[in-house]
């Protein structure tokens, strides 16, 4: 029986080093792969001027599942993020559209809630006239969007 102990203490290192090899091989290849996104980024006009605050929603125009989003930015523009990154993946949008005004703050430093001042139809992704397709190689200005009061 004391034979075959330095057999197995002589092969150990060897199967320890094969499984190690294999377990840390499956853990990095078992990443997960993330879908295409394509950047997003555009400009909202309310009545032909630069909307300052407010967001902006996509909504899968089929399934209505996909939601990439952005804020709108003091300047009008926005850009969209889905999943924490960068963009959205390729397909059509129904774009829906919120466009806020703060409120005055009255002498007591007290503000109310911003108020919404689009037209209704762009703020429903069942009456929003916005249809976008993301794709690559999008031409400047595609992603623009343009509403009114």
């Amino acid at each position: 029986m004391e034979a075959s102990q330095p057999s197995i203490l002589r092969r150990f290192p060897r199967r320890l080093a094969a499984t190690s090899l294999l377990v840390f091989t499956a853990v990095g290849c078992g990443g997960e792969t993330k879908p295409l996104q394509i950047p997003v980024a555009g400009k909202v006009t309310i009545d032909g001027k630069p909307a300052t605050e407010g967001g902006v929603s996509y909504r899968d125009a089929a399934s209505g599942m996909i939601q990439p989003a952005g804020k709108i930015q003091p300047d009008g523009t926005y850009s969209l993020t889905h999943d924490r990154r960068e963009g959205a993946p390729p397909g059509k949008y129904r774009v829906i559209v919120f466009v806020t005004e703060s409120p005055k703050t009255d002498p007591g430093g007290n503000a109310g809630l911003p108020r919404v001042v689009v037209n209704k139809r762009f703020t429903d992704p069942a009456t929003t006239p916005l249809l976008v397709e993301v794709k690559e190689g999008a031409s400047a200005g595609q992603y623009d969007l343009a509403v009114t009061r």
